[in-house]
């Protein structure tokens, strides 16, 4: 019907706005407590494929912090468990060390939440906000993303990689109140940081025009798997659409 035919037009719109751009997906493992959100990660892939975009995934090579038993929720150090051969799983193998990212050759930088973003990205969810740090490597990768006003597009508690790169920077992490906002005192963590934090549900996107960064809050608010999909894709939109005002 008329709906299904405009659908189809804005599609194809969106990907003659995309068509050749090239794009960056940085991963932190493979799993929700110990590296990327699986659902968000694919999430990216599929809406830059939609859109017409072609990718490389990138991750640090490096041991991640802990791997986490899933159906427990325990940690273990031992036997480690590398960040780059973890973050393989996701994108079938084809994965890059992030000191290979070469920002002239990508129009955009994308990075899905998880806890690995926090835990191998960063260390916001180990040291917290006064003490963590952020990995070398990717806070090269998103500086140089930053200074060369490439698009960046993070979900979920990945924007918290931002204020360790430059302060003052607008975006979301959700809201700072709510039953369904499991992780609601990141965002006042954000604000103490310095950052222009702007209260989201995962039915809208945040956007630094500046900056040219796009922020969606996908699993910080716990609605179920196909909202995070749909927010997914309402960021990827707007990732698309700067990179072609660009």
């Amino acid at each position: 019907g008329k709906k299904t035919k405009h659908y189809r037009r804005k599609k194809e719109e969106f990907k003659m706005a995309a068509s050749g751009k090239h794009v960056a997906v940085l991963l932190a493992g493979c799993g929700v407590y110990d590296g990327s959100e699986c659902t968000e990660a694919v999430s990216m892939i599929l809406h830059l494929e939609r859109t017409g975009c072609t990718f490389d995934a990138f991750a640090p090579n490096k041991n991640q912090v802990h791997t986490v038993d899933h159906t427990k929720g325990t940690a273990s150090e031992d036997p480690a468990r590398n960040v780059m051969v973890e973050s393989a799983r996701i994108v079938r193998g084809a994965i890059k060390d992030v000191s290979e990212f070469d920002v002239s050759k990508y129009d955009a930088l994308v990075i899905p939440g998880g806890f690995g973003a926090m835990k191998n990205l960063c260390t916001y969810a180990i040291d917290g906000a006064d003490k963590y740090e952020i990995d070398a490597g990717v806070k090269k990768m998103i500086e140089d993303s930053l200074s060369s006003k490439t698009v960046v597009g993070l979900s979920c508690v990945a924007p918290m990689l931002l204020p360790k790169v430059k302060e003052g920077l607008k975006f979301t992490v959700g809201k700072s109140k709510g039953d369904d906002f499991p992780y609601a005192g990141t965002c006042g963590d954000a604000t103490k940081l310095g950052a222009k934090h702007v209260e989201c549900d995962n039915k809208g996107v945040v956007i630094d025009e500046e900056n040219l960064i796009v922020t969606a809050p996908a699993f910080m608010q716990d609605t179920g798997y196909w909202p995070v999909f749909e927010n997914i894709g309402q960021m990827v939109d707007a990732v698309v659409k700067m990179m072609g005002q660009k």
